[in-house]
Parts: structure tokens; C-alpha cells; sequence
């Protein structure tokens, strides 16, 4: 299969909206509630292929929101898909990733093959059965003892690494910073990491170097010059990784070329999809740079094949740290397909299978639908 997108004779757009375990709050928001896209693209042949659109509620982030996601899909980008047409990305590079993926979804079904397999082949990267992961501490208000707390819940699950929520706008950031990771660090025996989204100035992130961090990630806002960027890697010791500031194969190679960063965050959703994300895994591979597939809460559906991204790599050149993507149980009660979960050795089980290894319970995704769409015959 050489990744080419079929036309489908019908597209299903689902808008589903679940409570998250515990509230996530970063630099860019607050959310209590997981709003999402399910996506099913039905091919000629009757195989159904199933993706998700994991955008954010609120605007700020490197794609569209959930809203602009919802109608490109609808207006858009659904019908120049049944009208044979290819989608264009522009304004909707989530939606259009989603879309992609389904389409894949759909002939790696029809052809019996699992998508972390597809992938390795296709990046050219050996694959894992099983993936590490990093518990990521959503809440920029965790004062040190509950951020211990959840740091000692979360080793205990499996994780391997803990990474702190920063939020650069909020009063006395650099010393409370300092604070909760010694706090974890007297808790747990793991690396300790921070993603602040942007919201740092170039002194805060200086100030943080001598936190012994096992990296900061995005630490300037997206849109920083890739010179800036390299600047403050130089400055400092602490391992640099990227993530809003990486939207494409193309910033990524500039970003490598320019001395940018140390690690990247690579999220499907955020980047083209899972083909451009395994694309993106070996270019870091290839220049020795470490990567990690970054989580944006997705449901089980963007979870499976996210983590099939995450499953690539072992013993490549530039090694795959853990992936933030935890187990379902963290995020939500029930989710909309089989769970993710951790095996005993505490690390995530890649899914088996054609396709991503999920499809929906369509009990639980009818539960959470609040808005649907049909085209085509569906």
C-alpha cells in the first residue's frame, strides 16, 4: 500500500463531548471536558475506516479549533473527498489529517494489515510491540505536594518519566516551578521533564536551566524565529524540545537545519497525520535528534493511532523517548473504543489488528454524540 487516498463513497462526522477524569489546565486553557471528532469513511467495498480530530476547544494552539474542524469537515473537506477531490489543508490542518487518517484506516482493513506496521515499513524504522510512557501532570495550578502526590499514582502505573504543566504568565512561575519538581523528585525515581506551551520568555527559560530538567519543552511561543530559537539552545544546558513551532515536514527540516531544538514533540494531529508523523520520526531518527509523539487528550480512537506512531523506532539513531500517551483510565471513565492499557511491565500496549486496532463501541460514542453529519451513502 502506497498510502493513497481512495474516494469513499460515504463520511460519517461525529461531535462528541466526554468529562475528563481530572480537569487539564496549561498556559493556553481550561478544560473539564474532552470535545472531539469522530470521523468513519466508508469505502466502495463497504470496509469502514474510523479516525479522530483531536483539536481544542479554545484557539491558541498550532491547529484550528474543534469548531473551525467541524465545519471544514462538513463544507469542506467531506465533499471534495466524495467528489474525488484532494482536501487542502489550509485552515484546517487537523481536519484534514483526520480525513487522511481515516482513509487509511479504511484500506489497511481491506487489506488486513495493522497501521504501526504499515508505518514502520513505510518511515523505514523497526517497531515496537510495546511503548514507555510519560505521565504528563496537567494542571499548571499543582503546588508541590499534590504534584508529588500524582507523580508517586502515576510511577506506580508504569510511568517512566513526569512532566510538569508551565505556565510562564502567572506570578513567581520560576520558583514554583522549582518547587514541584524537587517536590517530585523527593516522591519518585524518574526524569523529571517540563512543557511550559509557549508561555516562557527567554530569561524565565534561562532561569529554569539549573533545574537539571530532562527537557523543556516549548518553552518560547510558536512563531519564535528558528535563530531566536537556536539562541537560547546554545544558552543554555537543558535539552530543548519543539512543538507548537513544528506544523509540518518542512518546519521541522528548517528547525533541524537552524539548530532549534534538541528533541521534537511529534503529534499526528498537529503535523499531517500518522503517514507524515512516522515521516517525521525518521527525519529526527535520521539526524540523530531524539523524538516523542506528543498527547493532545485524544479518545481511544486517536489514542491507537498515535501510539502506533509511538511504536517506531527502537534502536534508531535518534531514540524515541516516552510518549505522553498514557492509558484511557487517566484521561477518561469510559472511553469510545477498547481502552489503551498498560501491560504488566507498566508499559502500552501497541493494538494488533487491522487498521489502528480500534473501532468504536457505538454505544459509548452514540452516549457522547452531540452533533452528526452524514454525506454521501452512509
Amino acid at each position: 500500500m502506497d498510502g493513497t487516498v481512495e474516494r469513499p463513497v460515504g463520511l460519517q462526522f461525529l461531535r462528541v463531548r466526554m468529562p475528563l477524569v481530572t480537569a487539564h489546565r496549561s498556559a493556553q486553557g481550561e478544560q473539564h471536558h474532552r470535545e472531539s471528532v469522530v470521523l468513519r469513511w466508508v469505502a466502495a467495498d463497504g470496509v469502514e475506516g474510523w479516525a479522530e480530530c483531536p483539536t481544542l476547544s479554545s484557539a491558541g494552539y498550532a491547529t484550528e479549533t474543534t469548531d473551525q474542524a467541524w465545519v471544514a469537515l462538513a463544507t469542506e473537506l467531506g465533499p471534495a473527498a466524495l467528489a474525488g477531490r484532494s482536501p487542502s489543508p489550509v485552515g484546517a490542518p487537523a481536519a484534514a489529517a483526520a480525513l487522511a487518517d481515516a482513509a487509511l484506516d479504511a484500506r489497511l482493513r481491506a487489506g488486513g494489515e495493522s497501521l504501526s506496521v504499515w508505518l514502520a515499513r513505510r518511515a523505514g524504522l523497526p517497531r515496537r510491540d510495546t511503548v514507555a510512557w510519560c505521565a504528563v501532570l496537567a494542571d499548571v495550578g499543582l503546588g508541590p505536594a499534590e504534584a508529588a502526590e500524582q507523580a508517586v499514582e502515576a510511577v506506580a502505573c508504569g510511568a517512566v518519566m513526569v512532566k510538569l504543566k508551565v505556565d510562564g504568565g502567572a506570578a513567581g512561575a520560576v520558583a514554583r516551578v522549582g518547587e514541584v519538581v524537587a517536590a517530585v523528585r523527593d516522591a519518585v525515581a524518574v526524569p523529571v521533564a517540563a512543557d511550559a506551551n509557549g508561555s516562557l520568555t527567554i530569561g524565565q527559560a534561562v532561569a529554569l536551566d539549573d533545574l537539571g530538567l530532562a527537557y523543556l519543552e516549548q518553552s518560547l511561543p510558536a512563531g519564535t524565529p528558528w535563530e531566536e530559537l537556536a539562541s537560547l539552545r546554545r544558552a543554555t544546558s537543558t535539552p530543548l524540545a519543539l512543538d507548537e513551532s513544528i506544523t509540518s515536514l518542512d518546519s521541522l527540516r528548517t528547525a533541524l537545519l537552524a539548530g532549534a531544538l534538541d528533541l521534537v514533540s511529534v503529534k499526528p494531529a498537529r503535523i499531517g497525520g500518522g503517514a507524515a508523523a512516522a515521516m517525521a520520526a525518521a527525519m529526527a531518527s535520521q539526524w540523530g535528534v531524539g523524538w516523542f509523539v506528543g498527547g493532545m487528550f485524544e479518545l481511544g480512537l486517536g489514542r491507537a493511532a498515535a501510539l502506533a506512531v509511538a511504536s517506531l523506532g527502537s534502536g534508531a539513531p535518534g531514540a524515541p523517548l516516552p510518549t505522553d500517551l498514557g492509558p484511557s483510565a487517566r484521561y477518561v471513565l469510559r472511553d469510545i473504543c477498547e481502552p489503551l492499557v498498560a501491560g504488566a511491565d507498566g508499559r502500552l500496549v501497541v493494538p494488533t489488528g487491522a487498521g489502528s486496532g480500534r473501532i468504536p463501541d457505538m454505544a459509548a460514542l452514540r452516549e457522547c454524540t452531540v452533533e452528526e453529519v452524514s454525506l454521501g451513502a452512509v
